[in-house]
């Protein structure tokens, strides 16, 4: 027997019994893998966050959610403080200072300034902000109110103000989105 309760051999070492609770914590875990493989495998999109003037470093993961998208944030290498994530017109981050991303954006019909589509956050001391996740109501992954080709810039403050070529600005890292690709 192989130590599921008969106390059996193997090799001459003796094998303990394994609990009922064992074994039901390894099935939990092992559904607990399929779930998260699920999840996974969930298409949206993705936008690599980086700047050719920063060591910001991170990501952007947008799912279709309800009537809407449900957006994720991981970043790092930023100053502890405030910050904005904002979702720009132009899918181009290739300037120096970002300005290549053009205007900030927001769908038909928000009444506010575009800049204010997604809540600010919170870097901690470390540099570091792992755990935002926010809504937008009215956008998707697919079709005519795609995010798809937009860039997303990560701006330093609670402001987002206008960018300027050649000239700082509180913009900190951006990325296009584009679709995921599943992991296996």
């Amino acid at each position: 027997m192989l130590g599921l309760g008969g106390g059996g051999k193997c090799d001459n070492y003796p094998m303990k019994p394994i609990s009922r609770w064992v074994v039901s914590a390894a099935l939990v875990a092992a559904m607990a893998g399929c779930a998260s493989r699920e999840q996974r495998e969930q298409p949206g999109l993705v936008a690599q966050l980086g700047s050719p003037s920063s060591a910001a470093k991170g990501s952007v993961r947008i799912y279709d959610f309800r009537d809407g998208v449900q957006v994720q944030l991981t970043i790092t290498n930023l100053y502890p403080g405030a910050y904005r994530l904002v979702f720009h017109e132009a899918g181009n981050c290739k300037s120096p200072n970002l300005f290549s991303a053009g205007p900030a954006w927001a769908p038909p019909g928000w009444t506010k300034p575009a800049g204010e589509l997604l809540p600010s956050f919170l870097v901690n001391e470390n540099g570091s902000q792992n755990d935002y996740v926010a809504f937008v109501k009215g956008v998707s992954t697919q079709g005519p109110t795609s995010l798809r080709g937009k860039s997303v810039v990560i701006h330093r403050g609670d402001l987002v103000g206008e960018a300027f070529p050649g000239q700082p600005n509180n913009r900190m890292a951006c990325g296009v989105l584009a679709d995921s690709v599943p992991i296996l």
